[in-house]
């Protein structure tokens, strides 16, 4: 597995076999290691990958994502995404002027 990511974290696709994709935050459920054999998801069989893969999911459980490279059009909850494609989100997201503000000293 690798040291960018673990199940829970949220992330940011950055790009997508479905373009619509691309932008949606999500949260990752499960790593997929390359080359480890096919796998079910949602009564769904999927092809070994070459690359690290996650399955992620909306953050809010809709169905708000779409599915890639079959059927672009179908609304799914979550699904395998390339790790390369995730940007990891953590940290603090304020932003820094309100920080700032939240700095200065009370008169």
């Amino acid at each position: 597995m690798t040291s960018n990511f673990k199940p829970g974290d949220l992330a940011l696709i950055i790009n997508s076999a479905a373009p619509k994709n691309i932008g949606k935050t999500v949260r990752l459920l499960e790593y997929i290691a390359p080359n480890s054999g096919s796998f079910m998801h949602e009564g769904v069989c999927f092809k070994p990958r070459e690359v690290p893969t996650w399955i992620v999911e909306s953050l809010d459980g809709s169905k708000s994502l779409f599915g890639g490279y079959i059927q672009f059009e179908i609304m799914v909850r979550s699904g395998p995404c390339r790790q390369q494609w995730l940007m990891p989100l953590r940290g603090d997201f304020t932003p820094e002027q309100q920080k700032a503000k939240e700095a200065e000293p009370c008169a």
